[in-house]
């Protein structure tokens, strides 16, 4: 369920910037528009300062002996005769060289005015302002604001509706196959232990056979119940000892590839251990196991082996089947090399996953009518570790 909804936040945020890429250009233009319209607004205030300097300049009377210049916090002002030398300055800045009316540099708008006949003898009134661009920017940001915050939501909720039968379904199925594979596991253990009881007693070929089907069937559902807790649990790592663990899942296939009269020989070199889930250790070694057992024929070898190298850890799995014709694509989810065979094809899948998910390199060697030879290479675990066997 937390998976379905953070893959529809992530839609919805994917949905949310292909939609603010769609509107940019149209933002751009209303932002190009609304900085003209700013600066034109702009120019129309300046110019209504310029006016009201200008009537204060005309009211004064020729026997007035003072005159209090206006000053505003919003514009500066400054007064220059005819040769454009400066008569009064309220302006900081140095006023440029004016080719119209009006002059811009990168931080202020100035506005030349020419003035009539009036008692201070001045012939221009120069009006200046900070450009200001504030206003603009700020609606910018609204708009780019509502319009992200309102697709996304808009996205988010569409596409939660549009998942809720998926996610029902995928809800039901889970819960489906966790109570099947709860279900399966017990009937198969009794099973087990009693046929395994019965081929002690009994030594006959039909029960060992049994038993050898419900070990494939074992490893079978083992793999099932791997691929459907692996994305809901964590698999804890340890320090397992790499060489007991094999001998033990291969005393386990005893049964199996003895129903076909093969042969497993084994050649392990004692206490070398690895740092990995001891479940995940498992599917490697049993998958190998199987698919060496299930490919090969009645009475020929298999080879499995366990050293050390200079490169790491090597586990092998050699045997004398009848070889992949495809060796690129083994590790593929559902490819099988005979479809004869049986399985799902999901073994080697989920050894391939383990082994990324680990950092195993996989070496592959394969000639038809001849065999295939696996070989993983782990890194290596230092000796005085503590080990789990």
């Amino acid at each position: 369920m937390k998976s379905e909804t953070k893959n529809a936040f992530i839609f919805a945020i994917i949905l949310t910037l292909l939609t603010l890429l769609l509107v940019s250009f149209p933002i751009l233009n209303y932002l190009s528009v609304s900085l003209r319209l700013s600066q034109v607004n702009q120019e129309v205030q300046i110019r209504s300062y310029a006016k009201e300097i200008e009537t204060a300049i005309q009211g004064i009377s020729p026997l007035q002996k003072t005159f209090l210049f206006p000053r505003s916090i919003i514009f500066k002002s400054a007064l220059l005769d005819a040769n454009n030398h400066i008569v009064f300055s309220l302006i900081e800045e140095p006023i440029p060289t004016f080719s119209d009316e009006f002059v811009k540099n990168d931080t202020s708008l100035f506005y030349k005015y020419p003035l009539p006949s009036n008692a201070l003898h001045v012939k221009f009134l120069v009006v200046q302002k900070e450009i200001s661009h504030s206003q603009v920017i700020f609606d910018i940001l609204v708009i780019i604001g509502v319009v992200l915050i309102g697709m996304l939501i808009f996205s988010y909720l569409l596409l939660k509706l549009l998942l809720k039968p998926y996610i029902e379904t995928s809800t039901r199925m889970n819960l489906f196959f966790t109570d099947v594979m709860h279900e399966l596991k017990t009937p198969l253990g009794i099973m087990q232990l009693n046929i395994e009881g019965l081929v002690k007693k009994y030594k006959d070929k039909r029960l060992s056979r049994t038993l050898a089907a419900l070990s494939t069937l074992s490893t079978l559902y083992d793999d099932l119940e791997y691929l459907i807790k692996n994305k809901t649990i964590t698999y804890t790592v340890e320090v397992l000892d790499f060489s007991t663990f094999l001998e033990d899942r291969i005393a386990y296939f005893e049964a199996l590839s003895s129903s076909k009269e093969i042969t497993i020989l084994s050649d392990i070199e004692p206490e070398h251990s690895v740092r990995i889930n001891r479940i995940e250790l498992q599917r490697i070694i049993d998958n190998n196991l199987t698919n060496a057992i299930k490919y090969s024929p009645p009475q020929t070898t298999i080879e499995v082996h366990l050293s050390e190298k200079e490169t790491g850890l090597c586990f092998g799995v050699k045997d004398q089947g009848v070889g992949i014709k495809e060796v690129d694509k083994i590790f593929e989810r559902h490819y099988r090399g005979d479809i004869y065979k049986g399985g799902f094809g999901i073994g080697l899948s989920i050894v391939k996953s383990i082994c990324d998910k680990y950092g195993i390199v996989v070496e592959v060697r394969s000639e038809e009518k001849k065999g295939s030879e696996f070989n993983y290479w782990f890194k290596k675990e230092e000796k005085e570790e503590k080990i789990s066997s």
